[in-house]
């Protein structure tokens, strides 16, 4: 009976040693991601001073004005220090309580595939994300996952989304540098309330099946098969064609002598 024991606790150990590794192994990998943001066409800048902490009220209600919080500025740093590095398993199913915010759809645009390998080092997310108040700023968080672990590649800037409107769709596009061996990824998109750090909404391959198995890379893995022209010269021995030349001329030179010796003088 303790021998039986001692296997099982050895083995938990095991388990438990193998599964730290991996995390290790993929928290430890070189990541490196650009990305820009977009809205209403045209690249997003953040203007704090326009967060205010009493933004938000019911549909059809008035919106109260508050003081500028400097939420933007104050906490995009220390939000990507909560994020970044960090490896999410996919056993961590994300579960949200909050009914008041959704993502109503969201789009996928894959670019950049140098080599044409069928693997994109850049991709775009476009989401229309919902809520039943007038106006909240928000923020979304965005993993890219293969094998049950997702990596946080981007923290956006905060952005206000109004109740249900269609058009006020947030973009984020993201260049892979290097860290993503070409593979069939998925992506999980959060959104989090940006005045009380709660995540409010969520979508992924499962929600959505645009956002399960994308194939990407990152650039480093991109290559160009260059075409290579071989010129082969051929040579008969130590003769040239010089040499050769002037064997034929010799040769015939020797065969006119005795007709030019004949002719009368």
């Amino acid at each position: 009976m303790k021998a039986l024991l001692y296997s099982l606790t050895a083995l938990a150990f095991s388990s438990a040693t193998s599964l730290a590794l991996a995390t290790e192994q993929q928290t430890s990998r070189d990541i490196l991601v650009k990305s820009n943001e977009f809205r209403y066409d045209a690249p997003y800048h953040s203007d704090v001073n326009t967060v205010t902490s009493a933004s938000r009220g019911s549909v059809g209600a008035v919106i109260k004005s508050g003081t500028p919080s400097n939420l933007g500025s104050d906490r995009s740093s220390e939000r990507e220090q909560r994020y970044f590095g960090k490896v999410k398993n996919a056993a961590e199913s994300t579960t949200v309580l909050n009914n008041e915010f959704w993502i109503y759809e969201s789009w996928i645009t894959l670019e950049n595939d140098i080599d044409y390998d069928g693997y994109h080092s850049t991709f775009s997310i476009e989401f229309d994300a919902d809520t039943i108040f007038n106006q909240v700023p928000v923020y979304a968080v965005l993993y890219l996952g293969a094998n049950g672990a997702y990596d946080a590649i981007h923290v956006s800037s905060e952005f206000y989304i109004y109740g249900e409107d269609s058009t006020d769709t947030f973009t984020i596009e993201s260049t892979l540098v290097s860290g993503f061996p070409p593979n069939d990824y998925d992506i999980l998109l959060e959104l989090y309330d940006a005045e009380t750090e709660e995540l409010v909404a969520f979508t992924d391959g499962y929600d959505d099946g645009a956002l399960a198995f994308v194939p990407l890379e990152s650039e480093n893995n991109e290559y160009t098969v260059e075409e290579t022209v071989v010129i082969v010269e051929e040579h008969g021995g130590t003769w040239s064609a010089v040499s050769l030349f002037c064997l034929v001329l010799v040769a015939i030179g020797k065969k006119l002598k005795p007709l030019i010796s004949k002719q009368p003088r």
